[in-house]
C-alpha cells in the first residue's frame, strides 16, 4: 500500500488532526512558511507536487478551502505532465507516467473526502469513482480497496444500504491482499456501521467487536473510541440507556484526550439523543447544543440534520411547536442537501407529528405520506417503522379504521423484528464472548508456568549434584527431594489442565461451528445465526469455567453437555437424537462431580460412531448413583462401533487422547480419595454377534454442597 494511502485511512476513520496548543500552532505556522519557501525555490514538478500535497495536509483540521487550494494547484501540474507524457508515448517514461497517475489518484481522493465532510455526496462520489478508475488501471489493490470503502460510506449516509454493503465487502475482500491489519479492521467497522443503519444489531456488534480487538491491540485510541461510540448506538437502539451512556462517555474521554473534534461532536450528539429518549429534555438540549457548537467550529455538516432533529424533539415534547417546526425544517433542508433518504423520511415524519399535535390532520397526512415514500425508497426499517406508526395514528383520528389497522399491523411487524429478546441476548453474549476470548490467553500463561517449573527442577538437580556428603548434605537432599516432588505434582497438574482444556476446545469443532454461523449470516438468517452464536458462547464459557475447577454442580455439567449436543445436532443437520438423564434420587442442584469426564466420549460417539452411520442415530447419556462414594456415567450410542470407526479413521494410529487424559485424571482421583474409580469401554453386540454400537462407563467421586 502506498504511503499516501495511510493518510487516506486516517481520513476514512474520521481522525482529522486538531488545532492543539499555542506552541503546536506556532510550529505548524513555521512548517507552512518553510514549505512555501521550498515551493518557490523548486523547479522540479515532482518535488513541487509533493510540497503542495504537504502544504494541503497542514489543513486537515480546517479550513478545508486551504486544503483544496493547494491540492488544486498540484492537480494542474499533474495534468500538464500527464498530457506531455501521454502525447510523447515514450516507453521509457512509463514509470514517470505511473507516478503522476498516482499523484492524480491521491488528489481525487482528497477532494472526495473534503466534499464528503461538506455533505456534498454527489461530488464526493464523482471523485471517488474517478479515483477508483485510476486505481484499477494501476492495479493497486490497496487503493482500490480504499476507494470502494469510501464509496460505501457515502452510500450508507444516503440510505442506499445494499450498495453500501456491496462496495464495503469488496473493500474488505481486497484488504486481505495487504499486511495492514488496521485497515482490515476499519473495513469491519464500516460493515458494522451499515448493519447498524439497517437495524441488524447483532451483525453490527459482531463487526464492531472484531474491529475493536485489532484497534485495542495496536493502541489506536481514536479508532477504539469510534468503536465505543458505535457500540453505544446499538445499546441506545435497544433502550439500554445506562450501557449506551457508559460507552459514549468512554468515547468522549478518548476524543478529549486525542483532540478529535469530529468524535467529540458525535459523542455529544448521541448523548443528547439518549437523554432525549429518557425524556430528560433539558439535559438532552444541553448536549445537542454542545454538538451544534462543535459542528460550527469544525465547519463539517455530516450529522447536523440529526442535531437539528434532536433539538426539535426537545421543543416538541415541551409543546413549543413553532420552535420545534423550525428545527425540523432545518433538518429537512440538510437531509435533502445530502440526499439522505432515511433522514428525509424522518424529517417529514417529524413535521407530520407537529401538525398532528395541532389537530391539523390533513396537513399531517400529507407530510406522513411523503415520509413513507422516502422510507420505502431507502429501505430503512427504522424509517418505515416511524412512518407506519404516524399513519396509523392519523387514520385513527380521521376514523378510517381499515387504514389505521393496516398501518398498525405493519408497524408492529417491523417493531418486533427490530427489538426481540433473542437479538438482545445475542448482543450481550457476543460482547461476553469478546471478553471471554481474553481469558483464553490463560492457556499461554499455563505454558509459561510450566516452563518456570521446569527451570526450577533443573536448578534443584544442579544443587543435588553439587551437594557434598554428610548429614547436612543428606538433610539438604531430603528437603530438595520433597520440594521437587511437590513441583513435579504441580507441573503435572498444569500440563494435564492444558491438555484437558485443549482437548475440549476441539479446533475442528470450533471451526465448523463458526462456518455454520457464517452460513446463516450469508443466507440472511440473522436470528438463526444469533441463536447459534448464543449456544456457541454458552459452550465456550462452560468449557473455560469447568476446566479450572475440581468439582462442578451436576446441573451445570448437564447444561454444558446440552449446549454441546445442541450444536452438534445443528451441525450435522439432525442426523442423530440424544437423551440426557440423571436418576430421580439425584439432586442435580446439590451434588457436585469432577467436570468434563463425559464430553470427550460424547464427542467420540458423535464424530466416530454416529457420524458414519446410515440413517438416524441415537445417543444416551445417564448419571446413576452406584454407592455412597461414587456416581456412574454411561455413554451409549448405536453408531458403527469401534472396529469400523478405527477402519474409517485408519490414519489415526495413536491412542485416543480422550482415553489417555481420562485415565490420568482417574489415577489422580484414586490417589486423592483412596478409592478405585474406573473407566470401561465395551462394544454393544446383537444376537448374531455383530457390533451395533459402543458403551462407555465411568465411575467418579461426588460430594454434596
Amino acid at each position: 500500500m502506498q504511503s499516501f494511502s495511510k493518510n487516506l485511512l486516517l481520513s476514512i476513520m474520521l481522525t482529522y488532526l486538531f488545532s492543539g496548543s499555542p506552541s503546536a500552532v506556532g510550529q505548524n505556522n513555521q512548517r507552512r512558511k518553510q514549505l512555501r519557501t521550498e515551493l518557490r525555490q523548486s523547479v522540479n514538478d515532482t518535488t513541487r507536487v509533493r510540497i503542495l500535497f504537504q502544504l494541503g495536509n497542514q489543513f486537515f483540521d480546517g479550513p478545508s478551502d486551504s486544503l483544496m487550494h493547494y491540492y488544486s494547484k498540484a492537480l494542474l501540474i499533474i495534468e500538464e505532465n500527464l498530457r506531455r507524457l501521454e502525447n510523447a508515448g515514450d516507453k521509457n517514461d512509463l514509470a514517470e507516467l505511473r507516478k503522476f497517475k498516482q499523484f492524480k489518484l491521491r488528489a481525487y481522493i482528497e477532494f472526495g473526502i473534503e466534499y464528503f465532510f461538506r455533505s456534498d455526496y454527489n461530488k464526493a462520489l464523482d471523485y471517488y469513482f474517478k479515483a477508483l478508475h485510476i486505481a484499477e488501471e494501476l492495479d493497486d489493490k490497496g487503493i482500490i480497496s480504499e476507494c470502494h470503502s469510501e464509496i460505501g460510506i457515502v452510500y450508507k449516509n444516503q440510505g442506499k444500504y445494499d450498495l453500501a454493503l456491496k462496495h464495503n465487502e469488496e473493500a474488505l475482500f481486497l484488504s486481505t491482499y495487504g499486511n495492514d491489519s488496521s485497515w482490515t479492521a476499519a473495513c469491519y467497522a464500516n460493515e458494522g456501521n451499515i448493519y447498524l443503519k439497517k437495524g441488524y444489531f447483532s451483525l453490527a456488534l459482531n463487526n464492531y467487536l472484531r474491529a475493536l480487538r485489532t484497534f485495542e491491540s495496536l493502541g489506536l485510541k481514536r479508532r477504539t473510541g469510534s468503536c465505543y461510540l458505535n457500540i453505544g448506538k446499538i445499546y441506545t437502539e435497544q433502550l439500554d440507556f445506562e450501557q449506551a451512556l457508559a460507552y459514549y462517555k468512554r468515547a468522549l474521554n478518548i476524543a478529549d484526550e486525542t483532540g478529535d473534534k469530529v468524535s467529540r461532536t458525535d459523542s455529544y450528539l448521541n448523548m443528547g439523543k439518549t437523554y432525549l429518549l429518557q425524556k430528560k429534555y433539558t439535559i438532552a438540549r444541553h448536549y445537542l447544543n454542545l454538538a451544534l457548537q462543535t459542528f460550527k467550529e469544525t465547519g463539517y455538516s455530516h450529522g447536523l440534520d440529526e442535531c437539528y432533529t434532536g433539538i426539535g424533539h426537545t421543543y416538541r415534547m415541551e409543546q413549543q411547536y413553532a420552535k420545534a417546526k423550525g428545527f425540523y425544517l432545518k433538518s429537512l433542508e440538510w437531509s435533502t442537501f445530502e440526499n439522505d433518504l432515511p433522514g428525509i423520511a424522518n424529517s417529514y415524519n417529524n413535521l407530520a407529528q407537529i401538525e398532528f399535535m395541532k389537530n391539523d390532520f390533513p396537513a399531517a397526512l400529507d407530510f406522513a405520506g411523503q415520509s413513507l415514500e422516502k422510507a420505502t425508497e431507502s429501505g430503512s426499517l427504522n424509517a418505515l417503522k416511524e412512518s407506519y406508526a404516524m399513519l396509523a395514528e392519523i387514520y385513527g383520528k380521521l376514523e378510517n379504521d381499515n387504514e389505521a389497522l393496516k398501518f398498525y399491523k405493519l408497524y408492529s411487524e417491523i417493531k418486533d423484528s427490530l427489538f426481540s429478546e433473542s437479538k438482545y441476548r445475542s448482543i450481550r453474549e457476543a460482547e461476553a464472548k469478546f471478553e471471554t476470548e481474553k481469558k483464553e490467553q490463560q492457556l499461554e500463561l499455563l505454558t509459561n508456568k510450566n516452563e518456570v517449573q521446569q527451570l526450577k527442577l533443573g536448578r534443584r538437580r544442579n544443587l543435588l549434584i553439587a551437594s557434598g556428603l554428610g548429614i547436612l548434605v543428606i538433610l539438604l537432599v531430603s528437603y530438595l527431594l520433597v520440594r521437587q516432588n511437590r513441583i513435579k505434582s504441580k507441573q503435572k497438574a498444569i500440563v494435564l489442565e492444558q491438555r484437558l482444556l485443549r482437548s475440549q476446545m476441539n479446533p475442528h469443532f470450533i471451526f465448523n461451528s463458526l462456518i455454520a454461523i457464517q452460513s446463516y449470516i450469508y443466507k440472511n438468517e440473522p436470528l438463526q445465526a444469533g441463536d447459534f452464536l448464543a449456544k456457541f458462547a454458552d459452550l465456550v464459557r462452560f468449557t473455560l469455567d469447568h476446566s479450572r475447577v475440581e468439582f462442578v454442580l451436576l446441573a451445570d455439567e448437564l447444561k454444558m453437555l446440552t449446549a454441546y449436543l445442541d450444536l452438534q445436532v445443528l451441525r450435522f443437520d439432525n442426523k442423530f437424537e440424544y437423551a440426557l438423564s440423571a436418576d430421580s434420587d439425584i439432586d442435580a442442584e446439590a451434588l457436585e462431580i469432577p467436570p468434563m469426564f463425559a464430553q470427550p466420549f460424547v464427542e467420540n460417539a458423535v464424530e466416530h460412531g454416529l457420524r458414519h452411520k446410515q440413517g438416524k442415530g441415537h445417543l444416551m447419556i445417564s448419571y446413576t448413583l452406584k454407592s455412597e462414594r461414587c456416581i456412574e456415567i454411561m455413554i451409549e450410542d448405536d453408531g458403527v462401533g469401534r472396529d469400523i470407526a478405527l477402519e474409517i479413521e485408519k490414519k489415526k494410529k495413536h491412542r485416543s487422547l480422550a482415553i489417555e487424559i481420562t485415565e490420568e485424571r482417574l489415577a489422580m482421583l484414586r490417589k486423592k480419595h483412596n478409592y478405585r474409580f474406573a473407566l470401561e469401554i465395551t462394544n454393544i453386540k446383537d444376537e448374531s454377534g455383530h457390533c451395533r454400537g459402543t458403551r462407555a462407563r465411568i465411575t467418579l467421586p461426588f460430594k454434596f454442597i
